[in-house]
């Protein structure tokens, strides 16, 4: 079958490789013509994707996946349409549909008499049948008649994204009857795994809310109880281990607040609709403050943060991806700063114009010579760093390093609702 994918960044073009990857002809496509010469070259803009590359080039080479700017085009070849467009938040804090309803509009102009749209781009429940699906109708293709739509949500990780498509059950909820049973089909046939078909785009689209709400909601009171430990000079990690050990509770690790495209995007999704949401924006606030209470504890130890240089390692949303939105180290940046630091940033997969680009001075090689050094994303490139030459106090913001390993090389430690070594 002929398959559009709308969107070709971190989910869309892993997405549109291995659904050609199956034999099926795709057409990925971006309004950026340099995305779109680099897939076409089979060169891959993502290295931190596993196995996209290989994928890329024997799909290209094989003419089975091909990048275009002429979305209308392309949507008039295929009988599946997929969206995989970013929606962030915008100012206020609400879901920003800008570049979504731009991508409907162009798919309206190309849609071919039973096509099948799906959305997997996570949005406030309703939308889908309240916004996008009257969008695409602007091309006289009537939901339900001759044209059929559906929400079936990502549930991916980035970093692993092709294994994870497979990996769990696909959800779809069509805003009627045939859509879903549509979409459900395709998923079935071009993945072969399986699907849960809901009773509506609407609970689909809830499904996919509730999984990122939980996540920081869990995160949350992990945060909460470790500043308890703090409180009390525990280590939330032995205290994780023993309650995680009953197996009906499976709390989060603490750190400095929640990154990424995701957790700290979705519940405010449930902020701005209708039904109650007082837990999502309480996990929202507790999350947001863990930067600002994570630079008092330095402080504290320190003496003050007036005059001293401050090392912040990792500038990415979690470790080993180069991807930066939301990430919370410009939160921490600015958390530091404000107590009077100087703050310098580094990070082993981003080019000094992307760190500066985060707000940060990026610190020269060789890394040594801080006061304090704040481990954010522990990346596999960091491995075997010589803590000792960068800083006397480490603080470890996700409690992702070896604690013991630190201070074996005569380095202070300080974790998330963990104690310091001894001064």
């Amino acid at each position: 079958m002929n398959v559009a994918v709308v969107g070709v960044g971190r989910i869309g073009l892993p997405l549109a490789a291995t659904i050609a990857s199956r034999g099926h002809t795709v057409f990925a496509c971006d309004v950026d013509p340099d995305r779109v010469a680099f897939v076409n070259r089979g060169e891959n803009p993502l290295p931190d994707e596993a196995g996209l590359g290989d994928l890329l080039r024997r799909t290209v080479s094989a003419g089975l996946l091909t990048a275009t700017g002429d979305t209308a085009a392309a949507v008039a070849r295929c009988e599946t349409v997929l969206f995989a467009v970013a929606v962030d938040v915008d100012a206020a804090g609400r879901a920003d549909l800008t570049n979504l309803l731009a991508a409907c509009d162009d798919v309206a102009r190309g849609l071919q008499p039973g096509a099948l749209c799906v959305f997997d781009t996570t949005l406030p429940v309703g939308t889908t049948r309240r916004v996008l699906a009257p969008r695409l109708e602007a091309g006289r293709r009537r939901v339900g008649k001759d044209l059929f739509v559906a929400f079936s949500p990502e549930r991916l990780l980035m970093g692993r994204i092709i294994e994870d498509l497979t990996k769990y059950p696909k959800v779809v909820g069509g805003v009627d009857r045939l859509g879903g049973e549509r979409a459900a089909a395709f998923y079935r046939t071009v993945f072969g795994s399986e699907v849960l078909t809901l009773a509506s785009a609407e609970a689909a689209e809830l499904s996919k809310l509730s999984e990122g709400a939980y996540r920081d909601l869990n995160i949350a009171l992990a945060n909460e109880l470790a500043q308890v430990a703090d409180a009390h000079g525990l280590d939330i990690n032995e205290v994780l281990r023993a309650a995680n050990s009953q197996p009906y509770c499976h709390l989060h690790t603490p750190g400095t607040g929640v990154g990424g495209h995701c957790i700290p995007v979705y519940p405010r999704f449930l902020m701005q609709g209708e039904g109650p949401s007082a837990l999502s924006a309480l996990g929202r606030e507790v999350n947001d403050s863990m930067p600002a209470y994570a630079a008092e504890r330095v402080a504290g130890l320190v003496g003050g943060l007036a005059g001293k240089r401050v090392l912040v390692l990792g500038l990415t949303f979690r470790p080993d991806v180069a991807v930066t939105p939301h990430t919370n180290a410009v939160d921490l940046l600015r958390e530091f700063e404000a107590r009077g630091a100087t703050v310098e940033g580094h990070d082993c997969l981003l080019g000094e114009a992307d760190v500066r680009g985060l707000g940060f001075t990026p610190a020269r090689e060789p890394l040594a010579g801080f006061d304090v050094a704040v481990v954010h994303a522990l990346h596999r490139g960091y491995a075997g760093m010589d803590w000792r030459a960068v800083a006397p106090l480490l603080f470890d913001a996700r409690n992702a390093l070896d604690r013991a390993a630190v201070e074996a090389r005569g380095v202070r430690y300080l974790g998330v609702g963990r104690p310091a070594s001894p001064d």
